[in-house]
Formats: structure tokens, C-alpha cells, sequence
């Protein structure tokens, strides 16, 4: 079985939290009280550091296809 395509970051504008960048705030609404779950990657753009980011499930998703 073939390995599985790694998806490119997301590139966002405008400012991001470090916090949430940092994982340890959901990237959505901020909550850090709740179970969080790994939500992908980001970029912030303009600059190379790739963040992985969680979620609380605040927001749902488009599944991927």
C-alpha cells in the first residue's frame, strides 16, 4: 500500500496568536480548557516556519477527498 501524500501547509494572512501557533490553544476560538486534537499545518505568510496547529472540533472541516 502506497504512503499517503503529505498535504502542503495552509498559508494564512494577518495576525495568528502565537498561541495558537504554538499548539496550545485551539487555532479556531482560542479555547485552551478543552481537548485538543491535531488540526494540520499552517504557514503564516511571508515567512517558511511551518506550525502544526490543534482544534478543540469548534469548527467543522471539509473532509478530505
Amino acid at each position: 500500500m502506497p504512503d499517503a501524500l503529505t498535504l502542503a501547509p495552509t498559508v494564512i494572512e494577518g495576525r495568528v496568536s502565537i498561541v495558537c501557533l504554538d499548539g496550545e490553544a485551539c487555532f479556531d476560538c482560542g479555547a485552551v480548557n478543552k481537548t485538543l486534537r491535531e488540526a494540520g499545518q499552517v504557514m503564516v505568510q511571508g515567512s517558511s516556519r511551518v506550525w502544526r496547529i490543534v482544534t478543540c472540533g469548534c469548527r467543522p472541516r471539509a473532509a478530505a477527498a
